[in-house]
């Protein structure tokens, strides 16, 4: 068992790790908005969306606020699937 000291450490350590992981994910959801929004004035306005083809961050986001939730698709699944036979 570890003592508090090194709970202490693990939990800094991991916060730092978390803080990476969110400034990630912030470069990634601009990225992809920047997308879904480019895509948004090229294609057809009568052409309808198909499922996950836009906002596919914020299901990113809603992934990692469930990690518990095991057997969901993951993001890149959706996105190919999503854009499977897109030009």
């Amino acid at each position: 068992m570890a003592d508090i000291a090194s709970n202490i450490e693990t939990i800094q350590s991991k916060a730092a790790e978390l803080d990476g992981l969110v400034t990630q994910v912030r470069a990634a959801k601009a990225v992809i908005d920047a997308a879904e929004a480019e895509i948004r004035k090229l294609r057809p306005v009568s052409e309808p969306s198909r499922a996950y083809q836009e906002r596919l961050a914020l299901v990113a986001l809603d992934a990692m606020a469930k990690p518990s939730i095991a057997g969901d698709k993951t993001v890149t699944e959706l996105a190919a699937i999503a854009w499977a036979g897109v030009a």
